[in-house]
């Protein structure tokens, strides 16, 4: 084996283990509190719960969706459709893959007036369970790569994970849970915002998107 082959394996073995890492930290973390229902509308739930040492409550939302499974991995999957189904992006990219299966996806975040733009760059990873078909992606906010900008607060600790469980052919449930510190001053009205109505709106534009 070349010394060049050694050296990638060895670097895929790192990303995994790290990602392995993040998976099992965040089950931790997410299960200090129970879920407390915060909007229920439109076959659409929003939860809520706290996380221990943050100040901020980590948010759930559940939907189903008439659409194969497929089809939703490659909604959520491509960083160019973000914009389709988040109302807050801006822009958003594949920055690179350090390895199978592992991105770093760019996101900026378009905040209302007066405040700042938000971006981070978030390491991804898909993972299918071979037993019952779930596809999850697990995404947490990283450093390093993209410059930041003057006019933009870089968000460097966030969490964030999709669940696809197949419930037929043609319709599955979309778990989504998330976790992130904005990053400097936030009003309460726009926190309270981006913790209830924003993932409402999200996963209300997912499921358009995907049954059109």
């Amino acid at each position: 084996m070349t010394k060049t082959k050694r050296s990638t394996r060895a670097l895929n073995l790192w990303w995994r283990l790290l990602m392995l890492l993040v998976w099992v930290i965040l089950a931790n973390a997410v299960a200090a509190d129970d879920w407390r229902l915060e909007k229920e509308r439109d076959g659409i739930q929003v939860y809520s719960r706290a996380v221990a040492g943050s100040p901020i409550r980590a948010v759930k939302g559940v939907v189903r969706v008439r659409a194969k499974l497929a089809a939703v991995v490659v909604l959520l999957q491509n960083p160019k459709l973000r914009s389709s189904w988040d109302e807050m992006c801006k822009e958003a990219y594949r920055y690179d893959s350090p390895s199978a299966g592992v991105d770093r996806i760019y996101v900026h975040h378009d905040l209302p007036w007066p405040v700042a733009d938000r971006d981070m760059l978030l390491l991804t990873e898909w993972r299918t369970d071979a037993t019952t078909g779930v596809v999850s992606m697990l995404a947490r906010a990283v450093t390093g790569g993209v410059p930041e900008y003057k006019n933009r607060v870089r968000v460097t600790e966030a969490e964030n994970r999709w669940q696809i469980i197949p419930l037929s052919e043609g319709e599955q449930e979309l778990v989504a849970e998330m976790h992130a510190d904005p990053a400097g001053p936030i009003p309460a009205w726009l926190l309270n915002w981006l913790s209830v109505d924003a993932p409402f709106k999200t996963l209300q534009q997912v499921r358009t998107v995907l049954e059109q």
